[in-house]
């Protein structure tokens, strides 16, 4: 009995970080779609619950214009369609499907915003389960989770509608029931399913598979209920892909791989990768991560499992071509946990001396020294967590994307009646929050928007213009005209472009 009340103890305390946890997200999560990868997600999250995996293109037909116009009116997070004059999402299905469902639920005023968060606390939960797994202790395995739901990256994108942390959380899930496996067959069905939704939220999750040949056990027929457990999943993207696209194989990310995978990103990428890592986990994580391959106490497939989970991640987006600020290790997070698992065993192995004096104590005591160590473990990179979010405020995002929706309803408000508005960052925006037709000043030259202004005059469509501080001298040129400055929301402007005299 004296064992169980630490425990209990240690559940209660559990029970009240993730209520907690949940708090600090619903507080400060975003409530606006915007950009590309948000407002991506979120139209065509509504396509699919409309049945389909493309959409027209309206505007060019409208005005009565040539298909060469078309792409102008393509917003961002689209491409042009496999059939003329439509467009098909350049995201993949797995986390607008996410948002579909959440939508039926919760509607469209909460539903694309409680995705995120719920996959957070799902993520640190599934973190906590995986180091059980790995045969650590419930204070190490508290202060994973604790360490990954701190981490910067992984609250920036817990709070905002994008696929990193789903593609995460799924990513825990197949290693954890992978691992499982190893007991009984029957989570392999579980852990190929996982795999296949991880590879829908994010294609890249494929790299996924390397570790996972270490989590699994090495049967026929586990192997075959992994692979039964992905089937469907599997299926349901090639159908997506040649209904989108118009090839089983071909994705939205088809045109991006050539040109930005290149091995002259690597050093720089290196070295990017690892000073943001560093700052948002102290030195502890990526190093004791690292040296997991080298603890012979910790049996040679999790190793095995562990080494590759993260690298084949780090050093295949090395060579990948964005990589401008700190919250592109977004790109990472599906791997973070391998590091954060590693680094635990490695302190666990190192404390076990301690642990081995009390052999001949109370159990208790035992507990204790494992508890001091995670606890000083979780201090320590807690600090570096919390100054990182300090300087880099990831808590902030929710404010920040408040903006879109703000000024798309400021929009609708001026103008009642049909309109173009010329736009790039707030292209997506104005698609999912107006019924306005968004233009890209980014992508039409100046004859051309002669030509579209002509004809929208003929139409009697105002020709309008919603844009960023950073759009604002540059869409001038591209878009010649008398505009007035007709409103500001949070940084945004909005001008109405004066007819000719």
């Amino acid at each position: 009995m004296a064992t169980e009340s630490p425990r209990r103890v240690l559940f209660y305390l559990s029970v009240l970080g993730v209520i907690a946890y949940g708090a600090l997200l619903i507080e400060n999560m975003s409530s606006g779609v915007g950009g590309s990868d948000s407002s991506g997600y979120a139209n065509t999250a509504r396509l699919i619950l409309s049945g389909r995996a493309s959409a027209p293109v309206e505007g060019p037909g409208r005005l009565g214009l040539p298909e060469r116009f078309d792409y102008a009116f393509i917003p961002l997070a689209f491409e042009p369609g496999p059939r003329p004059r439509t467009m098909s999402s350049i995201y993949p299905p797995g986390f607008p499907l996410h948002i579909a469902a959440a939508a039926l639920v919760a509607g469209w005023n909460a539903g694309p915003f409680i995705v995120s968060p719920i996959a957070g606390i799902l993520g640190v939960m599934a973190m906590f389960l995986l180091a059980r797994e790995l045969g650590l202790s419930r204070p190490f395995a508290l202060a994973g989770a604790a360490i990954l739901g701190g981490c910067a990256v992984y609250l920036f994108q817990t709070l905002q509608p994008m696929s990193d942390v789903a593609a995460t959380a799924w990513s825990l899930g197949a290693i954890l029931f992978a691992m499982r496996s190893r007991r009984g067959d029957g989570w392999a069905v579980a852990a190929g399913a996982a795999f296949g939704i991880a590879v829908l939220v994010r294609p890249s999750s494929t790299l996924l598979a390397i570790p996972l040949i270490f989590a699994l056990r090495w049967r026929p027929k586990t192997i075959a209920l992994f692979l039964l457990g992905g089937a469907p999943f599997a299926a349901f993207l090639l159908v997506w892909n040649h209904a989108a696209y118009g090839h089983y194989f071909r994705t939205g990310y088809s045109g991006l791989l050539g040109g930005q995978m290149a091995l002259a990103h690597f050093a720089p990428r290196f070295r990017h990768y690892g000073h943001w890592l560093i700052v948002q986990l102290s030195p502890l994580i990526p190093l004791g991560g690292l040296a997991a391959a080298f603890d012979r106490r910790v049996p040679g497939r999790d190793r095995a499992m562990i080494l590759t989970w993260f690298l084949a991640f780090f050093l295949s987006y090395c060579l990948w071509g964005p990589y401008e600020t700190w919250w592109y290790t977004r790109f990472l997070l599906p791997a973070l946990p391998a590091l954060i698992l590693g680094s635990l065993l490695v302190a666990r192995d190192l404390i076990r001396p301690l642990v081995e004096r009390q052999e001949s104590g109370p159990k208790a005591r035992r507990l204790a020294v494992r508890a001091a160590a995670a606890v000083l473990l979780a201090a320590i990179v807690g600090l570096a967590e919390w100054r990182a979010a300090r300087r880099l405020k990831p808590l902030s995002v929710g404010e920040q994307q408040a903006v879109f929706p703000e000024a798309c309803r400021a929009l609708s408000a001026k103008v009642p009646g049909r309109a173009l508005v010329a736009s790039m960052e707030f292209s997506g925006a104005i698609r999912f929050y107006t019924e306005l037709t968004p233009l890209m000043w980014n992508a039409i030259s100046r004859e051309d928007f002669a030509v579209v202004r002509a004809r929208a005059a003929e139409a009697n469509y105002q020709i309008l213009a919603l844009l960023t501080p950073l759009e604002l001298e540059a869409e001038r040129p591209q878009l010649p005209g008398r505009w007035t400055l007709i409103g500001r929301v949070r940084g945004a402007s909005l001008w109405e472009l004066e007819p000719d005299p």
